[in-house]
C-alpha cells in the first residue's frame, strides 16, 4: 500500500484548532470530533455521492443482522445499530444513479464532524487493490512459491469480548500442547518442515514477491495455468508481529526476483528466497473466495474508489467519511485534489490511527497504477447519524473520561 508520491501538507487554514468534543484514544492516537456541515466539505458539491450510497446499502445490511441494543463499534462515535436505523430505512429509497438525491439523502440523515486526531487534523491516506497472480493448484514449473490455506487449528479472540477497552483488536493463535494457552501459529520455517505441507497450500505462485504482496493488499485475483480465475481472500494470520520487516523484506525479494533469469528456479534460488521471507515473521493465510471481488473486513464486496480501510479501534465500519486528500484520477496522471464521500468497510494492520485510510481503488491494471502511487496527506470528516447522540467533553472534562456511558479510556491498544 506504500507508493513513491509524497505530497505536502494541507494549507493550513483547513487546520484550526479543534473546539472541545469528546476524545476516543487508541494508545497510539486519539480521535476528537469537531462539529461541522456540509459546506465545510471541499468539493461536496461535485462529488458523485449515489456511488458512496450504493456501498452505504451494502453495510446496512450488515447493520441490519445486528439486534438493536448492540453496539456497532467501539468507543461513543459508533452508536447502536438503532442509532442507524432510519438512515439505513432511508438508503433504500434514495437512487444511486441521481446523485443530486443521494447527496440530499447524506444531508438529510448525518450530521458532519471533523475528524483531529494527537497531532492535529492533518493524517494520512494510502491506497491499495486486489493483488493479481499466476498461479497453479499444483506445484510445478515456475510455481513454486506457496501461499497457505487456513489451518483447522488456528484460533481468532476478539478482546472486546473480554475487556473493556477491545477495541475490535484481535488476537490469531492456536492453543499450546498443555491444552491452556494461546500461541502464536507456526512459521514459514515450520510450515516447510511439515512432512504434509502439500495440504496446507492453498494454491503455488509463480512470482515471490507476489507471496508478500498479496499479504499486504489482503487480497488477489489469481489467473490458473488452467485458464480459470480465483479470488483469493484473507482468511486469517499466525499471529506473530512483522517487525516491519514487511517492506524490508519485500525489497530483498523483489531483487532476486530481477536476477533471476528465465527458466526454472534453482535450488540456490529457492532456498536464498526461502531464507529472505523467513525475515518476515508474521505470515497470513488465504481462502477461496466464491463472490466477484474483493471482501472487506465487514465482509461486504468493496467498491472501487468508495470503500476505505481505516482503524476499527477508532473509526466504526460502515461509516460514511468524507475524504479531502491527493490521488492520481487516470492511470499514469498527475496526482491531484480527491475528494470524495467513501464508507469504513474494510481495516488493516498498518492502517493505526485517527486520521488515516487506507483507499480500495479496484482490480485492474488502473487500480494497480493509482493504488501504488497514493501516499498523501490529507483530512478525514465523520458522517454520524442525526439521531445518534454524540457525546461531548466538557471545560472541565477535556478528555470525555467522565462522560458517563460514552467515556472511554485513553490508554487503549489499538489492536
Amino acid at each position: 500500500m506504500a507508493a513513491d508520491d509524497v505530497v505536502a501538507p494541507l494549507p493550513p487554514e483547513r487546520c484550526e484548532a479543534p473546539t472541545p468534543s469528546a476524545i476516543i484514544g487508541n494508545g497510539q492516537d486519539l480521535l476528537q470530533l469537531q462539529e461541522a456541515s456540509f459546506a465545510d466539505l471541499p468539493g461536496w458539491a461535485q462529488d458523485g455521492q449515489g456511488q458512496a450510497l450504493a456501498a452505504f446499502r451494502a453495510s446496512c445490511a450488515k447493520l441490519a443482522e445486528l439486534p438493536d441494543e448492540q453496539a456497532i463499534g467501539s468507543g461513543p462515535y459508533a452508536g447502536l445499530a438503532a442509532d442507524w436505523r432510519e438512515a439505513c430505512a432511508a438508503a433504500q429509497t434514495s437512487s444511486t444513479s441521481d446523485h443530486a438525491q443521494a447527496r440530499r439523502f447524506f444531508e438529510e440523515e448525518f450530521k458532519v464532524y471533523a475528524a483531529i486526531g494527537l497531532a492535529g487534523p492533518v493524517g494520512k491516506f494510502t491506497g491499495y487493490y486486489v493483488q493479481p497472480l499466476r498461479a497453479s493448484r499444483k506445484r510445478g514449473g515456475p510455481y513454486q512459491f506457496p501461499i497457505y490455506r487456513r489451518p483447522k487449528d488456528l484460533i481468532s479472540v476478539a478482546l472486546s469480548d473480554f475487556v473493556e477497552d477491545g477495541r475490535g483488536r484481535r488476537v490469531w493463535g492456536r492453543l499450546a500442547d498443555d491444552g491452556h494457552r494461546l500461541v502464536p501459529h507456526r512459521t514459514r520455517a515450520e510450515y516447510r518442515a511439515q512432512p504434509d505441507i502439500e495440504q496446507e497450500v492453498l494454491l503455488w505462485l509463480d512470482s515471490p514477491s507476489d507471496v508478500l504482496l498479496l499479504e499486504i493488499e489482503g487480497s488477489g485475483k489469481a489467473q490458473l495455468d488452467d485458464g480459470s480465475t480465483l479470488m483469493v481472500a484473507f482468511a486469517g494470520k499466525n499471529g506473530i508481529s512483522s517487525d516491519g520487516q514487511a517492506r524490508p523484506t519485500l525489497r530483498a525479494v523483489q531483487a532476486l526476483e530481477r536476477k533471476h533469469r528465465r527458466g526454472p528456479w534453482r535450488a540456490d534460488e529457492l532456498a536464498l528466497y526461502e531464507t529472505l521471507v523467513d525475515q518476515k515473521s508474521s505470515m497470513v493465510f488465504f481462502e477461496l473466495e466464491s463472490r466477484a471481488g474483493a471482501i472487506g473486513t465487514q465482509d461486504v464486496i468493496l467498491t472501487d474508489a468508495r470503500s476505505v480501510a481505516v482503524d476499527r479501534a477508532v473509526i466504526a465500519l460502515s461509516t460514511p467519511l468524507w475524504v479531502d486528500t491527493r490521488a492520481p484520477k487516470v492511470a499514469g496522471g498527475p496526482v491531484q485534489d480527491f475528494r470524495h464521500l467513501m464508507v469504513a468497510q474494510d481495516t488493516g494492520g498498518a492502517i493505526i490511527g485517527s486520521v488515516r485510510a487506507d483507499i480500495y481503488f479496484g482490480d485492474d491494471a488502473k487500480a494497480i497504477d493509482i493504488g501504488r502511487r497514493v501516499r498523501s496527506s490529507g483530512r478525514l470528516w465523520l458522517l454520524l447519524p442525526k439521531e445518534m447522540q454524540v457525546p461531548l467533553a466538557t471545560a472541565s472534562d477535556p478528555a470525555g473520561q467522565s462522560s458517563g456511558e460514552g467515556a472511554t479510556s485513553q490508554s487503549a491498544p489499538a489492536r
